[in-house]
């Protein structure tokens, strides 16, 4: 015994030295560990600590994983935002290299289109050149077709890999969970060395976590070594009572727009992700599905529905080869209304169409119909409410912030029955009353669109580059007044007049006439001549010489039937004409000073073969800012050619930050592996020095136990 004035203790040398060879054994044990594992991917290096013991020797040991928390969680971040720019410029990549290649140019094919019209032009009787110009249009309908059908392709891709995405989130959650288990049950049954194999790879499975979504991790309030996963935005997929929330994939109306909800196992509860928060791989793939693809493929369907309407209204103002009016030359499909899941009758339909001559009305959005109320009749009718919505399924809003909707009461359900709402667009209700309040459908004019439109004019004498009213100044003109243009703007036929869409064309080549017009037998017959009874009167006459107004006071020579239908008296324009919305659905317009007597006649173009006035409006529509530049329809309208290089500069612009972006995103996440490894990662020339020194710790403890049996011999053969 050794004692002093303090306190006693054994001095038991074998003891001793057996703690300190034991000691040093364990922290070989570890460095061996450390080196084996070297190359371990997630491999995180342990270190082992003792306490001294009071009574001599050195006590119990304690072997813990050596890991900065900070370093931990900014690797963890700066893997998900390296994550979610990869996949966001990976796939912003192949579209902009698809709208950028001159091979895919639809520029270049809408160029090629357009010149083809002006060549017709040239020999307005040439069948050669109107076949070229069906050629081209075939093409540029291929050609956009081509580019549509290759970005519906690559939203299918999307949702495959979304969908592999989520089953990886799921069975990378449900590891977790099972980890967290195992290290609880670990640790409570040894508390004093880290479970650090279970806790490397519950690390890794986190790790890879959050390359895929946003997350946060922090320790569970049991202290029992397992964690908490939250999504960034609050919502949690590993809970502190072990159980876990899985994302399922949930449809709205359309069916390849994929949405995310996060349910937990055995509880009812059901929440919604937005899907722009979550940041990581899955969030790169929604951002690049929100604001490049989906927003590509409606305004490249958008460019197309504009063109194809545009030159179908064109052409059916004109007059083809065989004198008859103009007739489409492309075919623009219908879109069905895509039903909600909770309407209550699943098989009522609600169908949508261009309206004709509306293209440039058209925008990139959807529309969200919802039915208010039903009223039962002969034909029942509803209230509904047409809202416009983004790509994403926002609102478009107006230039104050205001969401873009309009309501329209005692719409008509009836099959055959097209009612117009905003955008360009027409709706047909045909499932009569069995609509409930409350259905919702969704109608995506664009989205689809492009590559279903065909060309659907066959023969090239159906081309109307003649404009069908001609206009003759009279030989006996005194006057230097010119006629300078005449336009056509309807030739609607109904020679009923129960479409109030009708024109002054009666189909069968000519104008109405007395008792053929909407003022009925006994009335005027459509304006057929403009005669000059001052240099500042004109009165507008009918096909029988009879005055249908009197125009004083003119200063202007343009657009004389305008003037007619506003300013006319003595008689004033027939109100029968103005009831409807287009009548007759021409005008001219003079320049220089007419004198009393002169006159211009009005008549169809009858023999006016040669006749190319309405092939040159079409060719120069390239030219004419006839398309919406957004989707609330602000701002000045834009040509076909700006509407499609806007595409191709805002995806080449998008692209080009995401790969600033990614390159930054890159540098950090080496610079938070570099900082995480210089922590955690194990150093050889480190665990060399520490070998060399456990070892020397081992042979001296060794040594002690070699002297305390010399001494204790020593102490034996005194006795002897």
């Amino acid at each position: 015994m050794i004692t002093n004035s303090n306190h006693t203790r054994n001095a038991d040398l074998f003891s001793i030295a057996t703690s300190g060879v034991n000691a040093s054994n364990k922290l070989l044990s570890t460095t061996g560990h450390n080196i084996a594992n070297v190359n371990t991917e997630g491999y995180v290096r342990e270190r082992t600590f003792f306490e001294s013991q009071l009574l001599g020797g050195v006590g119990n040991s304690t072997t813990e994983r050596v890991i900065n928390v900070f370093a931990q969680n900014q690797l963890r971040r700066d893997t998900t935002l390296q994550s979610e720019f990869e996949n966001y410029f990976n796939k912003s990549a192949v579209i902009d290299n698809v709208f950028a290649s001159e091979a895919n140019s639809i520029s270049a094919s809408m160029s090629r289109f357009f010149a083809s019209v002006q060549t017709a032009n040239d020999d307005p009787t040439s069948i050669s050149s109107r076949q070229l110009v069906l050629s081209e249009a075939g093409s540029l309908m291929g050609q956009i077709g081509t580019i549509s059908g290759f970005l519906r392709e690559k939203e299918q891709e999307l949702n495959i890999e979304v969908g592999a995405n989520i089953e990886k989130i799921n069975t990378l959650v449900q590891s977790i969970g099972d980890l967290n288990g195992a290290i609880r049950v670990s640790q409570a049954n040894n508390p004093r060395d880290e479970p650090g194999v279970l806790k490397n790879q519950r690390d890794n499975a986190i790790l890879e976590l959050s390359s895929l979504v946003s997350i946060d991790v922090r320790q569970s309030n049991k202290n029992d070594g397992s964690v908490l996963v939250n999504l960034s935005s609050g919502e949690s997929l590993v809970l502190e009572d072990g159980s876990f929330s899985v994302f399922e994939v949930n449809n709205n109306a359309d069916l390849n727009y994929k949405s995310l909800q996060l349910t937990s196992n055995g509880k009812p509860t059901t929440l919604n992700v937005l899907e722009t928060k979550l940041g990581g791989t899955i969030g790169g793939l929604f951002r690049y599905r929100d604001e490049v693809l989906e927003t590509s493929r409606r305004e490249l369907g958008q460019i197309a529905v504009a063109l194809t309407d545009t030159l179908n209204t064109q052409n059916r103002q004109g007059m083809d080869l065989d004198q008859q009016l103009g007739s489409d030359i492309f075919s623009l499909p219908d879109f069905a209304g895509l039903s909600y899941p909770n309407n209550t009758n699943g098989s009522s339909s609600v169908v949508g169409r261009v309206t004709p001559g509306a293209g440039d009305q058209v925008t990139s959005a959807d529309y969200e119909i919802t039915i208010n109320s039903v009223t039962p009749g002969a034909p029942p009718t509803l209230d509904i409410t047409v809202a416009a919505l983004n790509a994403d399924g926002s609102a478009v809003t107006d230039i104050n912030g205001n969401p873009i909707s309009q309501n329209y009461p005692a719409v008509d359900a009836q099959a055959g029955t097209f009612t117009s709402v905003i955008g360009g667009i027409e709706l047909e209700f045909a499932s009569g009353a069995t609509y409930t309040a409350g259905d919702q459908f969704l109608i995506q004019p664009t989205k689809d669109t492009a590559d279903r439109i065909e060309v659907t004019m066959t023969r090239p004498e159906d081309l109307a580059l003649a404009s069908p009213i001609r206009i003759d100044s009279s030989l006996d003109n005194l006057g230097d007044a010119v006629i300078i243009s005449s336009t056509v703007t309807n030739t609607f036929v109904d020679n009923t007049f129960a479409d109030s869409r009708a024109s002054v064309f009666d189909g069968a080549g000519g104008i109405h006439g007395p008792g053929n017009s909407p003022t009925g037998g006994g009335g005027v017959g459509a304006p057929a001549q403009i005669l000059f009874t001052a240099v500042d009167e004109y009165q507008v006459l009918d096909s029988a010489g009879t005055v249908i107004t009197v125009v004083t006071g003119a200063t202007d020579l343009s657009n004389l039937l305008a003037q007619a239908e506003a300013t006319g008296a003595a008689p004033p324009w027939p109100a029968a004409f103005s009831a409807l919305d287009d009548y007759p659905g021409y005008d001219l317009s003079l320049q220089g000073v007419p004198k009393a007597g002169d006159s211009f006649t009005i008549g169809y173009n009858t023999d006016g073969l040669n006749d190319n006035r309405n092939g040159l409006v079409m060719a120069d529509l390239q030219n004419q800012d006839t398309m919406q530049v957004n989707n609330s329809g602000s701002g000045q309208p834009i040509s076909f050619h700006e509407a499609y290089g806007n595409i191709v500069s805002d995806i080449g612009q998008k692209t080009s930050n995401a790969d600033i972006s990614l390159q930054a995103a890159d540098a950090l996440k080496a610079q938070s592996k570099d900082w995480f490894d210089s922590v955690s990662g194990v150093s050889l020339d480190e665990e060399a020095a520490n070998l060399v020194k456990f070892q020397q710790s081992y042979s001296a403890a060794a040594r002690l136990i070699g002297t305390a049996q010399e001494l204790f011999n020593t102490i034996l053969g005194i006795v002897r």
